[in-house]
């Protein structure tokens, strides 16, 4: 079915949607309407139908169960074309427009059609009163029926045009009503401002409610402020209230996009608007929303949004008042900050300044000759400042940031400088580290060449949060190394770098802790290594706590009475503070671990921690690391003393079967004990933990003919010992088979072996044995011998073996359960 153009023309669409007449409840001058024009036509059906983009709705219908239908069932669509005329079918199965119309071809079988089209006083045709029967009727409708069915169309408009008349008078009130409660709600709020003084926050709650009030269809509203790149939903009402305090994006964010564009905006709905974050719509109940920019001259200050959960909440003119509030915000702010800035040396800010918990700084930028900043100077600090960084905060006052800490990091002066030269406020993360303390706040400018700078200490999260992530990295390293030097040396410099030391080591201790010899140690740039053996009574009376076990703490060398008097031994190895962690054995210190500094210095109860935990993990490891050489030299003992045992076994078999005259036998029992070796040799490259299966599936069958007459197709996994041994056996009577009576008895044969892993209840491993290019096989004439046995037994003795001598070569398939033959090596 094609449609008329004319159906989606958007000027007949919008001239539809301005009578505001689309799904409204049935009423009576329409109905009446419906009922006369069927009398008059005598026709069972008669509606009011209008033609909209993609339906065609009925405002009144007699005789036609449905209020609507869809496009395709449309008639009336074609009376759009013809806006003076009447469109009469009188027969739908013969024209071809309609005769397949669902309505024509189906329930309820419309036969003909004559429909009057609804026109606007503009010229528009919005749909038709049309009439319709079961029946065709050639002759159509009679002159009077026409004239009377054009009668009651132009009713129908009517009752349009007075509809839409009453709509435009109401809407015109409404206007002139919104006008004068805005007018209100502006002028109140600009009273109530005049009387709060310097109070922002009272300021901005009192502009959100007038803008709220002046724009009914707000349900929340926020002044969001700019806080470098994001904006901060500083004053917040109405269903906005949970998020006072919330942080958005510039980017991806209705509000971030007004800000940067500096362009008030008007969104129709969330789920469609191209610069609205989808994560913020359910919780901030945020479907439409109308953000103007709160501009001071060229400077951006924030955005005042007003809000809805609904869609289409706000119009044009919304948006007008709202962009009259944020003048007023904008103005607020202004006289908030003279205030605040006439306020700021009077007795009440003065105290306010020196009862603040966090440090406070005024500084100033020094710039050289040619206007770069080298260093700011310190106009004012508070108490606090000094407690958080350990200086008297009255000596500081004119003195640059660069006398008071010489060696200061760069950054400490370039990122402030950034902010007197930018104007953006910025927060930091940062170590003093001629202090070793960390610092976190935020700066801004302030005017002129001044910022400020409000800062709390954070040395102690920053070091834990180091310490945390220094155990989990020592646990990865030493999973990974396999010797004790390396280990030790890892965990040194994982130390020395987490406690900010000169030196960090691991020592082995030499009888009742009289000796350490000090492995290969970590030291920062410029320190020198003091590996080697040193004697403990050289350095002090400092034995004693290393013994019982404890561990040996000295703050400073230099004044702790243990070892002040041999302090210039300890400096002369640049040491003025460290610690000696003892690791235990059978309640003796075998063992420490070592920090050094070159400086006095405060070891913490959280450090000792640390470095417990550090010598925990580190004994931990050197323990499985000696068991594991342990149980190497165990293995190389057991397999000496196994192929010694099998050398004898052989050598007393040859000796006892000496006399035998049949050779035969007695070579196919030295084979089978030789592939038993074979097999003992893989199991022994791990320890007879487990084997690799195309290892031992190698070493058998090369002793039987080259490796090239052999394809092995399989994943290649660890087998247990039992199962290595069992695949030895049987894969040794299989290749000695063919090389009898098989594949390989003839130059061109080959064999196959293939196996895989099946899925089931029960996983199993199946091993399969092909045969080719040898001579023709024939089944044998008995049960055989032990090589036959060894055989029908298959893998690990499950006797799940299936022969096949196929002439064409034997063919076997073996299967055991997947957990008895395979392990699992960590």
């Amino acid at each position: 079915m094609t449609l008329p153009p004319v159906v989606s023309d958007p000027a007949r669409l919008e001239a539809l949607e301005s009578y505001a007449i689309l799904d409204t409840p049935a009423e009576p001058g329409y109905d009446d309407i419906v009922a006369l024009a069927c009398r008059l036509c005598a026709v069972p059906v008669a509606l009011v139908s209008l033609v909209t983009g993609d339906r065609q709705w009925f405002k009144a219908r007699a005789g036609f169960p449905a209020c609507e239908t869809d496009l395709n069932s449309s008639v009336c669509a074609y009376a759009l074309e013809q806006p003076d005329e009447l469109l009469i079918i009188p027969d739908l199965t013969a024209d071809p427009r309609t005769s397949a119309n669902p309505l024509v071809v189906g329930e309820p079988f419309i036969r003909f059609y004559a429909g009057a089209p609804l026109v606007t006083p503009e010229g528009q045709v919005l749909g038709s009163l049309c009439v319709i029967d079961h029946q065709p009727r050639p002759e159509g409708l009679t002159d009077t029926q026409a004239d009377d069915l054009r009668a009651l169309a132009r009713q129908v408009m009517t009752q349009l045009e007075l509809r839409r008349a009453l709509l435009a008078r109401d809407l015109t009130r409404a206007k002139e009503r919104r006008a004068y409660l805005a007018r209100e709600a502006l002028r109140d709020t600009q009273a109530a401002l005049t009387a709060l003084g310097d109070d922002l926050d009272a300021v901005l709650r009192t502009i959100i409610d007038g803008a709220m009030r002046a724009v009914p269809a707000a349900e929340g509203g926020a002044v969001q402020l700019i806080d470098g790149d994001t904006l901060e939903f500083h004053t917040v009402r109405g269903t906005l209230v949970p998020y006072q305090g919330l942080r958005i994006g510039m980017q991806g964010t209705l509000a971030g996009h007004c800000a940067t564009t500096r362009m008030p905006q008007r969104m129709a709905d969330a789920f469609t608007a191209p610069y609205v974050n989808r994560d913020l719509i359910a919780p901030l109940n945020l479907r439409s929303a109308v953000t103007v920019p709160l501009l001071r001259g060229d400077t951006l200050l924030g955005v005042l949004q007003l809000q809805s959960g609904k869609p289409e909440a706000f119009s044009a003119y919304d948006l007008e008042l709202l962009r009259l509030f944020a003048g007023v915000t904008t103005s607020g702010l202004g006289e908030v900050t003279a205030h605040a800035g006439m306020r700021a040396s009077d007795t009440f800010w003065r105290g306010l300044f020196h009862r603040l918990n966090e440090g406070f700084i005024i500084g100033e930028v020094v710039r050289d000759e040619a206007g770069r900043v080298t260093d700011w100077r310190y106009v004012e600090v508070n108490p606090a400042w000094g407690e958080l960084v350990g200086i008297d905060s009255s000596t500081v006052a004119g003195r640059t940031i660069r006398a008071v800490f010489p060696g200061i990091e760069d950054e400490w002066i370039s990122e402030f400088a950034q902010v007197v030269e930018t104007g953006h406020a910025t927060t930091f993360t940062r170590q003093v580290g001629s202090l070793r303390r960390w610092y976190e706040g935020r700066a801004f400018k302030l005017d002129g060449e001044r910022f400020a700078v409000i800062f709390l200490e954070i040395t102690a999260r920053i070091e834990a949060d180091a310490r945390r992530n220094a155990l989990l990295t020592l646990v990865d390293r030493l999973r990974d190394l396999t010797t004790i030097p390396e280990m030790t040396q890892a965990a040194s410099e994982i130390v020395g770098r987490t406690l900010g030391a000169s030196r960090a080591g691991f020592g082995l201790i030499v009888g009742d802790v009289e000796f350490i010899d000090i492995e290969l140690d970590w030291t920062a740039p410029g320190q020198v290594s003091v590996a080697g053996r040193h004697r403990y009574d050289d350095f002090g009376n400092i034995r004693a706590p290393l013994q019982r076990g404890e561990a040996l703490v000295v703050n400073d060398v230099a004044s702790d009475p243990r070892t002040r008097d041999d302090a210039s031994t300890w400096q002369g190895f640049d040491i003025a503070a460290f610690v000696h962690m003892p690791v235990r054995e059978r309640d003796r210190t075998v063992a420490v671990f070592i920090a050094h500094d070159v400086t006095s210095r405060v070891w913490t109860p959280d450090e000792l921690a640390f470095l417990r935990n550090v010598a925990d993990r580190v004994e931990v490891s050197v323990a499985r690391v000696r068991a594991q050489e342990l149980q190497t030299v165990l293995n190389a003992e057991l397999a000496h003393r196994l192929k010694n045992t099998l050398a004898i076994v052989q050598s007393i078999a040859a000796s006892t079967l000496r006399g035998v005259t049949e050779r035969e036998p007695v070579e196919a029992f030295e084979r089978r004990v030789l592939a038993l070796s074979r097999a003992h040799d893989v199991l022994m490259q791990k320890s007879w933990s487990a084997a690799r299966m195309r290892a031992v599936m190698e070493s058998v069958l090369c002793m039987q003919t080259d490796m090239d007459r052999f394809a092995l197709d399989g994943p290649d996994m660890d087998i247990s010992p039992q199962a290595a041994l069992s695949l030895s056996l049987l894969l040794h009577e299989l290749a000695t088979n063919a090389l009898k009576y098989g594949a390989l008895s003839a130059d061109a044969g080959r064999v196959r072996i293939g196996w895989r892993t099946e899925g089931s209840q029960v996983p199993t491993l199946v091993l399969d044995w092909s045969e080719h290019g040898g001579p023709a096989v024939t089944p044998p004439s008995n049960r055989g011998g032990f090589g036959s046995k060894l055989i029908r037994m298959g893998l690990m003795g499950t006797r799940s073996a299936t022969l096949d001598f196929d002439p064409v070569g034997l063919r076997a398939e073996f299967r055991a359960p997947l957990a008895e033959v395979q392990v699992l090596v960590h």
